[in-house]
């Protein structure tokens, strides 16, 4: 497949039939969070697979909960945090828009923040009907770039962007399918299957066509940003100046989890 298990202890990564792949997010214990090593490693992972197409998904309950925000803190806390936020670390969106294969994510349970940014960078999404969508920026303080907006707004529409954005709603999958941004809805345990069933009639495609299709998709124009346009100085200074909330939005999260189950999340409208 081109890419070696061994370098991704994050990830584990199945050639299930010729020239289709299974990423799968391996640390169910954090429900999938991405932390720094975690990026990282798909990025590496992403960038060097020889693939015809390729389903991601999360082992356990949960597709991915966002980013581990457990894994910022110390003396150099402002740091950590931008390196796991802060866009310049993305590298596996860009590599995952850029790639030449066809990417499914196969989701059940939460798909929240950073997770949901990862499924919005696949070119089709396959959902259980337990599967739920969330971007929780709002109660941590947390200012996304353009290029995030945009990426959201993309898949899920100006509508439901503002209101997971900017209303804190939770998008179920029924309405996300309703919306067009789930391409197939699966009884429980059946999304990976599912996806795997559309990558293989993807890998049946001629192979040079279908990069530069998705090449010209990713060129078309997205859906203009949702609030105001922020450059990377006015980005950094929202999230981590004198005035910004993260840092108190990322302490209140961490202090009610030492409290409560870690998927209460799924109680809140």
């Amino acid at each position: 497949m081109g890419s070696d298990l061994t370098e991704h202890p994050s990830l584990r990564i199945e050639e299930v039939d010729p020239g289709v792949a299974l990423v799968t997010l391996a640390r169910p214990e954090r429900r999938n969070a991405l932390d720094a090593t975690t990026l990282d490693e798909l990025a590496r992972a992403f960038d060097a697979l020889d693939a015809r197409a390729v389903v991601l998904t999360g082992d356990g309950p949960a597709f991915c909960a966002g980013y581990d925000l457990r894994s910022i803190g110390g003396p150099r806390w402002e740091q950590s945090a931008e390196q796991l936020i802060a866009h310049p670390r993305h590298a596996v969106f860009d590599v995952m828009e850029r790639s030449a294969f066809p990417i499914i994510a196969a989701i059940d349970g939460a798909a929240l923040g950073g997770g949901l940014e990862l499924a919005s960078c696949c070119d089709a999404r396959v959902a259980t009907r337990d599967a739920y969508f969330a971007i929780p920026a709002g109660g941590l303080g947390l200012v996304y770039s353009d290029t995030g907006v945009r990426r959201f707004a993309s898949v899920w529409g100006g509508s439901l962007t503002r209101e997971m954005l900017l209303l804190g709603r939770r998008v179920d999958a029924d309405r996300a399918w309703q919306a067009g941004a789930i391409a197939e809805l699966t009884p429980d345990g059946a999304h990976v299957e599912t996806a795997l069933q559309l990558a293989r009639r993807a890998a049946r495609l001629a192979p040079r066509a279908t990069a530069s299709n998705k090449r010209i998709i990713g060129g078309t124009p997205a859906p203009a940003p949702v609030g105001p346009s922020l450059d990377a100085a006015a980005l950094r200074q929202a999230c981590f100046g004198p005035d910004g909330e993260l840092r108190a939005g990322i302490d209140a999260f961490l202090r009610s989890r030492a409290v409560r189950p870690i998927d209460d999340t799924r109680r809140t409208p």
